[in-house]
Formats: structure tokens, sequence, C-alpha cells
């Protein structure tokens, strides 16, 4: 049971590891590829949205065809773009190879489903603490490891750092872990005969064009603000936008009602009938966009020049950042045992409040990189108090027939909130611009004091309302057994 708790553990280590070595280098993918930063926020977007879109099929899958042979296939998928990322000669080459690594990040339901299968209920909190903590270790090895190679060796050798490990990882879940998927049924004393071998195909390829279409539309929203008067920047509205606005409309009403129609919805109604676990995935797709939203825009902050930023290098960037994920690693088994001893809603309150609070410093008194790095701290105490504390209540409200699904909606709205936060983020940065002379023959455009401003206050508010929520889980789930 812990042998397959610490290969699950690892494969949420390599995966922030991966997503968080390439944030120190993303003023250089800036440059290399020659990018707008509205454009730059889909090196992490276009990741998540194949992670947002693969998720509720990865959960589905596993339900019908087990959880390991997923689990391999998409251990696999990830791999490969792996390879292909160090060798992206241009931009559309490096998004395919993110296409396939966030396709292989859809395997995390899957990992949850199996946790629920193989541990007994009163160490679920602890199991899922762990794992959590693990996304934060992989993050506190990628910000030293990745900070250092991409100042000294360049981002490309990132890549050759992981992928041995992601090689011997697939061995070592054909060896290692087992094969329960009769489990569940004996659990349940019925056939899932609903699982069958039926697949909602129409509903997924609808999610995917819903999904994909809400986020060309965030980045078409914005326009550059060069060379253009404060009252044109307004007024003007791209026409690429509207037409990604109507077609995210389209695909999401016709979404809506061919799950209503189906007799296998990719995402079943009753799963949002409860307000635990309908509430519970409104805070995780914020907890999704506030820890995206960071990883986007701290590394052009703190890399930008001096006035509009501190004018740092990728190192002193990742030690910027460390104190956060560090406090994602301790914190996350922490909040399990926490959750075992006083429940699930007490450590979510507090949680969104610490988030509330820590947008709030950022927003009002980012004057050098200490505070920051202090200021993170708080945000990141929140993050991970409210993640774990809203998966655990997910977990614990979903039955084991439906566990895989449930784990895997759960998961597609943080991913999508995951995505979301980065286009935001480009699109305030895009929209903000300041010139400011590099050297005596060279000025170049960035993001000025304003962009931070309108970004830390959207997220601000968006805390504010999950703090909003956590109240009303209070009020009627506070009797919820832990």
């Amino acid at each position: 049971m812990w042998t397959t708790l610490a290969i699950l553990s690892s494969i949420a280590t390599i995966s922030m590891y991966t997503e968080t070595m390439l944030l120190p280098a993303l003023p250089h993918l800036i440059h290399d590829f020659n990018l707008s930063y509205n454009s730059s926020s889909w090196i992490l977007s276009v990741y998540l949205v194949a992670g947002a879109v693969m998720t509720p099929v990865s959960g589905k899958l596993s339900d019908i065809y087990g959880k390991k042979k997923i689990m391999i296939i998409l251990i696999s998928i990830y791999t490969v773009g792996l390879m292909i990322s160090p060798f992206s000669s241009n931009f559309i080459t490096l998004l395919i190879s993110r296409i396939l690594q966030g396709i292989g990040i859809s395997v995390f339901p899957v990992t949850f489903g199996i946790v629920r299968e193989q541990f007994p209920r009163e160490k679920l909190a602890i199991s899922q603490g762990i794992i959590s903590s693990m996304f934060a270790g992989g993050s506190v090895l990628g910000l030293a490891i990745g900070g250092t190679i991409v100042q000294y060796y360049g981002w490309r050798v990132t890549f050759f750092s992981i992928i041995p490990i992601a090689i011997c990882l697939i061995f070592i879940i054909i060896r290692f872990i087992p094969v329960v998927e009769k489990k569940v049924t004996e659990i349940s004393g019925q056939k899932n005969e609903s699982s069958g071998k039926k697949f909602d195909l129409k509903g997924s390829i609808l999610l995917g064009i819903s999904i994909i279409s809400f986020l060309l539309f965030i980045t078409f929203l914005r326009t550059d603000s060069l060379g253009i008067n404060h009252d044109e920047l307004i007024s003007r509205v791209p026409i690429a936008s509207l037409f990604f606005l109507s077609i995210f409309g389209t695909g999401f009403t016709l979404f809506l009602l061919v799950e209503r129609k189906t007799k296998f919805p990719l995402i079943s109604s009753r799963l949002f009938l409860d307000r635990g676990i309908l509430s519970s995935n409104i805070i995780l797709l914020i907890v999704g966009m506030s820890m995206f939203t960071i990883f986007q825009t701290l590394p052009i902050l703190i890399q930008s020049p001096y006035p509009l930023g501190f004018d740092e290098n990728a190192l002193q960037m990742s030690i910027v950042q460390l104190p956060f994920a560090l406090v994602l690693l301790i914190l996350g088994p922490l909040t399990g045992f926490i959750i075992t001893r006083i429940g699930q809603t007490t450590p979510l309150l507090i949680g969104t409040l610490a988030m509330s609070l820590g947008f709030s410093l950022l927003l009002f008194m980012r004057v050098n990189e200490f505070f920051i790095s202090v200021f993170l701290v708080i945000l990141s105490i929140g993050l991970s108090l409210t993640n774990v504390s809203s998966t655990n209540i997910i977990m614990v409200k979903s039955s084991y027939q439906q566990i895989g699904i449930s784990l895997g909606i759960s998961n597609l709205l943080r991913i999508i909130g995951s995505s979301i936060g980065p286009t935001i983020a480009g699109l305030f940065m895009q929209s903000h611009l300041f010139l400011v002379t590099v050297n005596k023959n060279q000025a170049q455009y960035f993001p000025s004091a304003a962009a931070y401003d309108f970004i830390f206050c959207t997220m601000l508010l968006l805390s504010i309302f999950a703090l909003c929520i956590s109240f009303f889980l209070v009020k009627y789930y506070s009797k919820i057994p832990s």
C-alpha cells in the first residue's frame, strides 16, 4: 500500500518539477521565440488545456479499462512530450510537445482513484496530503535545479535532467502497481455495467472545443498598448475575440445538451447535486488560477528591469519563489493530519483567508524581493490548506462507482482554472506595456506596474469569493466526518 503511494507521489513530483523548471526560463523563451507576453502564456496554458480536456476522459477510461493500463499509457505520452521539447526549433513545435505533456498530466484522477481503492477511509486525507506535498517537492526541485540550469546552460538542458527518470518510472509502474479493478465492484456489491464499453466521444470533443475557444477568446481580447492612445485601446475589441466567444457559446451549449441526452455522460450532473462537492470544485478552480497566475507573473516581474521589476536573473528568481514551494512541501502532509483531527471545513476557511491576505499584500506592498517571498509564503499556506481540504471533501462524498470520474471532474476544474490564470496574466501584461531603456543602444517594452496591479487585484477578488464559499461550507458541512 505504501509502496504504491510512493510511486504515485513520484508522478506528482516529476510533473511539477517539469513545470517549475521552466518558470525561470519564461523571459528567455519570450526572447528566443520572439513572443508577446500574451502569447507566452500559452507555454503554460496549452499544457493545461490538454490536461483539462483529457482529465475527465482519462477518469472515465480508467473506470472502463482499468487504472493501471491507462496510467501507463498516459505516462508514456508524457515522456514522449519531454523528449520533443528540448529539440524545439520553433514555438509551434514547443507547443506540440507541451500538449503531449498536458495529456500526460490527466493521469492524476487515476492516481487518486487508486489511492481511494487501496487506503482505508480514515487514511485518505493523509495519503492525499502526501501526494499534494510531492507536488510541492517537485516545485522545490524544479525551482532550485531549473533556475541553476537555465542560468548557466540554457532552458533546453532542463529537459534532459528529467527524461531518464520519466522513462524509469514507466517500468516501475509496470512492475509494482497492482491491478485492483475488481475491488470497487466487490465493495459496491454491483456490476458497473454503465461503464461497460460506452464512452462519450461527442461530449469530449465539445468540451475540448469549448475550453480552447474560451482561452482563445481571452488571448485575442487583449490589444497591445503600443502606439495607441488610452481611449482607442479601451474601445477596440478584436473581431477574432468575438469569433472565439461565439464558438465557445455554441460549443458549450451543445456540450450541455449532449450531456443531458446521453446515457453515459462524460460529466454526470448527479455529481454536482451535492453542495459540498459543487462548492469544493469551485474553490479548486480558483486554487488552480491562483497557482498558475503566480507561475506566469513572478518570473517576469522579478527579471524585468528596474523600475518595472527587480532586474534579477533566473537563479535569483528561483530563490525568491523557493519559499513558496517549500511551504507547500511541508504543509501538504500536515494538512492531512490536521483534517483527521478537526475536519475539512476549518482548514478550508483558514486557507481561503490566507489566500486573500497573500494577494492583498502582493497588490499593495511588493516593495522588494524579500517582501514578495514572505507574501508568497502566506499565499502558499492558504493554497495548501485549501487544496487538500477541498479535495478531501470531494473524495469522501463521492461513491466508489464514480470515484474516477468525480476526481476527474475536480481535476478538470482545477486545470481549467490553471489554464485561465496565465492567460489572464498575459492579457494584463500585454495591455499595459512601458518602454524601458535596457542599454545605450536598446529599448524594450515590459509590463508596467499597472499590469501587476490588475493581476493581483483580480486574484484577490477571486480569493475573497472562495472565502465566502468556505463560510457556506462551514455552515452546511461542519459535520462531515473525517
